[in-house]
């Protein structure tokens, strides 16, 4: 059994007249995909994020996180069909101090030429991710995509799956959906939660319809989230018009990921099977 939980976050969810499904249109056609076949690195459709500028700290971002991202192959890597991103104990001497970094760990993304230049030019279509999320206290894992251009929450997020080790006693079970604009972002995004039976050890479906009109979010075919664009909307209501890539990451600790237990951190592992974008012809 699922348990859709809308309206959660200041912007609130509304499951009310949506024109999407979370079936794949037989119209539309796969565009880009990586089933991740090949062992080693990611491949060419694939970057690093290993940090802010505009925070100043090396490969950190903000959040409180106590991660230092890397692109070791001891944190992310293909082998047997899947992708892994992988926390480990311990940060590199070139990590900031003062911190109170713990772990080290890997947030890759599509902003690459290999990935845009197979896509429309328009972001529209229909996305599924197939993974087995961390579910341990300190662990905050995200699939989401960010606006190619601009700066947040400007550029627009979505946040197809979110993970809250900081719940983890209360709601290990529940997922987050949301969606990041300039006039709803942070605590006051438009989102919602999911409770997804065996969440916890099991692979799901991780799924985002996009219109020109409105965006639909949820896990194995159940609906958690939808955002229709308003009526006469400016970019800061509906920023959703331009390319934008996706993310893989599993942060540690922080506003979401909650109290770090050294021990948990070897358990904290996100693998992946798939990556799918299938768009109109």
């Amino acid at each position: 059994m699922t348990t859709v939980l809308a309206g959660c976050g200041g912007g609130g969810g509304s499951m009310t007249a949506t024109s999407l499904s979370l079936t794949m249109p037989d119209s539309y056609e796969l565009r880009w995909s990586d089933e991740f076949t090949e062992a080693g690195p990611p491949d060419a459709a694939w970057s690093y994020d290993l940090g802010s500028p505009e925070l100043g700290s090396g490969n950190v971002w903000g959040n409180f996180e106590k991660q230092f991202y890397t692109r070791e192959a001891s944190n992310v890597f293909v082998r047997n069909g899947l992708l892994t991103i992988q926390v480990l104990e311990g940060v590199p001497p070139e990590a900031p101090s003062g911190l109170g970094l713990v772990a080290t760990s890997a947030r890759i993304t599509t902003n690459t030429d290999a990935y845009f230049s197979a896509l429309n030019v328009t972001p529209y279509g229909f996305y599924e991710i197939k993974a087995k999320v961390p579910c341990v206290a300190g662990a905050w894992p995200a699939i989401w995509l960010m606006g190619k251009t601009g700066s947040w929450p400007a550029r627009g997020e979505i946040d197809i799956m979110e993970w809250f080790g900081s719940e983890f006693t209360t709601q290990p079970n529940q997922v987050l959906s949301a969606l990041h604009t300039r006039n709803h972002f942070g605590g006051n995004a438009r989102s919602a939660k999911q409770e997804v039976t065996n969440m916890c050890g099991k692979f799901h479906r991780f799924q985002l319809h996009w219109s020109a009109n409105e965006i639909l979010i949820g896990v194995n075919g159940i609906p958690t989230v939808s955002y229709k664009k308003p009526k006469n909307a400016s970019t800061d209501d509906w920023p959703f018009d331009q390319p934008a890539y996706l993310l893989l990451n599993v942060a540690v600790g922080g506003t979401n990921g909650g109290h770090v237990v050294p021990a948990n951190l070897p358990a904290m592992t996100m693998q992946v099977d798939y990556v799918k974008v299938w768009q109109r012809p």
